[in-house]
């Protein structure tokens, strides 16, 4: 019974397992709903085992959904990595390269290592997640993504961490607040001023608050907002300060609708990190990327 199984039931699967909701995974992967169910419950058949059940308007896993998930998704990548490797073999770089990136580094950092590429290696395809460091971390473990840059510690010891960069956060305030003079300000006013923040899981904010806790310092929280063009845009509407990575803010500061300081006697700097599954199949792609990130740590030769 198990070789009816196919690929295509398999990728049917994990999308509705991620998605939980059978009429947005079947648009996602461009078929009827009834067609996605019909597929589903003819898997459910073949393994002898319902994989999912309905709690109102949500779809879960089943214990036994669970457990085929993990199988699931290892099968694929290594269908993926074998079909890679053949490809490897014509020392071209084509084929897909799954990025996974943090919030600020997708919108702020990567445009320019994607553009070089691109320009680099034309027959590259790329396919680009975003979310914050605990989402992509998530998606790295479950094979959904062949690398991941991060701003957050990753901590998890199935995943190779390296260097790429090294990021500065800033305080930023509209330019018609009184600070709009200044660079530089103290823990004290700091500590008074509404502050508008990210979301929890956000690598800006583990950064910023483990900082902040070890100095037992209580701050004024307003808002918390899992997008960095929204919190620029209250900021620049005075609804408080906030904190952000200095590579955000380059298009304010040049036509001064937003202005930044440093906190005196704190230095908010961080590490922006490439992160791959450890004995993770390093492709073509993948090695071609890496070069064009030119991480400040290198990923050693043994690995690519």
């Amino acid at each position: 019974m198990l070789n009816q199984v196919t690929i295509h039931q398999l990728e049917l699967f994990l999308v509705a397992a991620k998605l939980k909701n059978f009429s947005r995974a079947a648009d996602q992967m461009a078929i009827s709903q009834p067609a996605f169910s019909a597929q589903i419950i003819k898997l459910e058949k073949i393994l002898g085992a319902p994989l999912f059940e309905r709690i109102g308007r949500r779809l879960e896993l089943t214990e036994a959904g669970m457990v085929f998930e993990r199988y699931a998704q290892s099968t694929l990548a290594a269908l993926r990595e074998g079909k890679q490797a053949i490809d490897d073999m014509s020392q071209k770089v084509i084929g897909a390269l799954r990025i996974g990136a943090s919030t600020t580094i997708a919108n702020y950092v990567l445009p320019e290592y994607l553009g070089r590429y691109k320009n680099a290696y034309p027959m590259g395809k790329v396919e680009m997640m975003v979310g914050n460091t605990n989402q992509i971390e998530q998606a790295l473990l479950r094979n959904e993504i062949d690398m991941g840059l991060v701003e957050g510690p990753v901590r998890n010891k199935g995943i190779n961490v390296h260097l790429f960069k090294r990021d500065e956060l800033v305080v930023i305030y509209s330019s018609s607040h009184p600070w709009k003079n200044r660079n530089v300000v103290s823990m004290e006013e700091f500590q008074k001023e509404p502050l508008i923040i990210r979301e929890r899981g956000s690598g800006t904010r583990k950064v910023f608050m483990d900082i902040i806790d070890n100095a037992h310092t209580p701050l004024n929280i307003i808002m918390e907002i899992g997008d960095t063009e929204a919190i620029k845009k209250s900021a620049q509407a005075n609804l408080g300060v906030a904190v952000v990575s200095r590579s955000a803010i380059d298009r304010e500061i040049k036509d001064k609708s937003l202005c930044c300081a440093k906190i005196e006697g704190y230095r908010f700097e961080r590490k922006l990190s490439l992160i791959i599954l450890e004995n993770k199949y390093l492709s073509n792609p993948i090695k071609a990327f890496i070069s064009v990130l030119d991480p400040e740590e290198k990923v050693s030769n043994a690995a690519i």
